[in-house]
């Protein structure tokens, strides 16, 4: 019954084996550039969301299913197995990531084992699948960005997909919150019976959070690619940039709201530029705070179509899930409850307190993503996760003055890289995350470029520029100075 899975797990372990064993050879100058490799990982990017199971599917019962997203990580992987042979992914530096990775995969491992590697009822999420979209291919895709994506224009490659990709979204949230049907593109978006709905803008992820993420995504994708446009090209990247800020709201979610405060807030705060921001950002933020102050009755509606920002009903829902949640957490917090069995056990095994809102609650997923990793996987889950965040965070302060002021390889793509994260991570607060592929793959994305960055400053023995008042002045510096 679970040969397939078996399989595939010895198929991952001897992997993890030649990573570790396989040989090292040092990083060579490469020239700039735009190599296959990132052409492949931009297409299965928008692949991942856009050319699914709804769209094309080879169905081989009792086994698996083959899509065409499928296919093309596929292709991803045949490369990082071929790269740990060939010398070009190293394991043997700088692998502090890559080792809370492992434990938390482990981790999963040894709970899919326990509570079992298929769903516990038709219609729920296996362990398998939440174990492959949440964290394995997204794991695989921080590897592959890490040592595969090295030059500006593969990084610029990816940019603009996220950025091309986040103005199809756009358009299509215009169409979507006007019941433009007839321009949405693909059509199962159109349809009721698929993923949630309630009226809002969800796009091909079938979810309007999701969807949210991948707008804010290619908003500040796009933000960043800013800096090298001139002339023309430079008047239509902004009319384009302005597409994202209405389709944030035609979302009506409000977490994806304050994604976009957060967004904008790192970037005023920390992005350099050459201009002064506040000069660039001060129209359209007048025009917004014009429109909010006239349509202030309408966004404080409770109605979710008129802007909901006071429908209570989801607060209490998500407030009871939470409870719940910490409830599976207080009954078996070292071995939780099992990977992805948070719905089964909301139906089968749950002896807790019956909240107020419990009939609405139904089945729906828990609503937060270290809380749920708690719940199903315990402490040891929530430490190895927990603690891969706080590697990538300190990553990400250790590549400062590592990397020069402006460029697209500059100290701005790492604010561009924090930005992504603060968005993840505040979504993460309100909705489970681990079902969504595209959503986990852009931000361990975004973490391996980072690391990769980082990494390679190390072993090409670049230090960070720092002012003359911060260097203690040695008479042997000095005189080197002077030679």
């Amino acid at each position: 019954m679970y040969i397939p899975q078996i399989v595939l797990m010895i198929v991952a372990l001897l992997a993890i084996l030649l990573w570790f064993f396989g040989g090292y050879r040092a990083p060579q100058e490469k020239d700039d550039r735009l190599s296959l490799l990132a052409i492949l990982l931009g297409i299965w990017l928008i692949a991942s969301v856009v050319l699914g199971a709804y769209t094309f599917v080879l169905q081989f019962a009792g086994i698996f299913d083959i899509t065409i997203e499928r296919m093309l990580f596929a292709i991803i992987i045949f490369f990082l197995v071929v790269g740990l042979f060939q010398g070009k992914v190293r394991f043997q530096k700088n692998v502090s990531i890559e080792i809370a990775m492992g434990v938390f995969m482990l981790i999963c491992i040894l709970s899919m084992m326990r509570v079992g590697f298929v769903a516990a009822y038709p219609g729920f999420f296996s362990p398998w699948f939440t174990f492959i979209t949440g964290y394995l291919f997204p794991f695989m895709v921080f590897l592959f960005a890490k040592h595969y994506i090295l030059s500006e224009k593969d990084v610029t490659f990816i940019l603009r997909a996220l950025f091309y990709f986040g103005i199809y979204l756009s358009i299509t949230a215009f169409f979507e919150f006007f019941d433009l049907q007839q321009f949405v593109f693909p059509k199962y978006i159109n349809n009721p019976e698929i993923g949630t709905n309630w009226g809002r803008a969800r796009g091909p992820f079938l979810n309007a959070g999701f969807n949210g993420f991948g707008i804010l995504a290619g908003l500040i994708s796009g933000l960043h690619l800013l800096q090298k446009k001139t002339g023309f090209a430079k008047f239509f990247h902004l009319t384009s940039l302005l597409l994202f800020f209405p389709a944030v709201f035609f979302t009506n979610t409000r977490m994806v709201y304050i994604g976009l405060l957060i967004t904008l807030f790192v970037f005023l705060r920390w992005y350099k530029t050459s201009f002064s921001k506040w000069k660039l950002i001060s129209l359209p933020l007048a025009v917004v705070l014009i429109v909010g102050i006239v349509n202030a009755p309408r966004l404080l509606s409770p109605e979710r179509r008129e802007g909901g920002v006071m429908q209570l009903t989801e607060v209490d829902i998500r407030i009871a899930l939470l409870k719940k949640s910490y409830f599976f957490f207080t009954q078996q917090p070292f071995t939780g409850i099992g990977l992805a069995q948070f719905i089964p056990a909301s139906v089968f095994s749950y002896r807790g307190p019956v909240y107020a809102v419990e009939e609405e609650i139904g089945q729906t997923l828990q609503h937060n993503l270290l809380l749920g990793i708690a719940a199903e996987l315990g402490i040891p889950g929530f430490l190895a996760y927990l603690s891969l965040i706080i590697l990538i965070s300190r990553r990400l302060k250790q590549l400062k003055g590592k990397l020069p002021e402006m460029g697209i390889m500059g100290n701005n793509l790492r604010i561009s890289i924090l930005a992504i994260w603060c968005v993840f991570l505040e979504i993460g607060m309100f909705m489970e995350t681990s079902n969504n592929l595209f959503f986990n793959a852009v931000v361990f994305l975004f973490a391996g470029l980072a690391d990769g960055l980082y990494t390679r400053s190390l072993e090409s023995g670049i230090l960070a520029v720092q002012s003359p008042i911060r260097l203690s002045q040695s008479p042997m510096r000095i005189m080197n100075s002077h030679v």
